[in-house]
């Protein structure tokens, strides 16, 4: 039992700290589905079955970002801060927003070499 507890607070202060730059940039929902559409059109053009993972990641991350919305509104705002639930699901959305930004500059990298 003791284990559980040490392994759920360590997942959850490494899901405090990979929301962190994501708390400080303004409209990274935005910025990240911009990318999605840059990443779309360059791997629609090389990789139809990238272009297939990135639409699912854009649904997937709004569906996530949806959920987020709706729990955060259930639990309050004060609560969700601490709340093991909100945390993770607001992790879970931020590394799918990293993940788009992430492809999209990569191809931009690759695009301009």
């Amino acid at each position: 039992m003791t284990s559980w507890l040490k392994h759920s607070r360590v997942v959850y202060i490494f899901s405090n700290l990979l929301v962190l730059p994501a708390i400080l940039i303004p409209s990274i929902d935005l910025i990240s589905n911009i990318s999605f559409f840059i990443a779309f059109i360059f791997f629609l053009n090389s990789n139809v079955f990238l272009s297939l993972v990135l639409c699912a990641a854009i649904i997937i991350k709004n569906n996530s970002n949806y959920r987020f919305n709706l729990l955060l509104i259930h639990k309050g705002e004060e609560v969700s801060k601490t709340d093991y639930e909100c945390v993770y699901l607001y992790a879970w959305c931020t590394l799918l927003r990293y993940f788009l930004i992430g492809l999209a500059v990569n191809r931009v990298f690759i695009f301009f070499e």
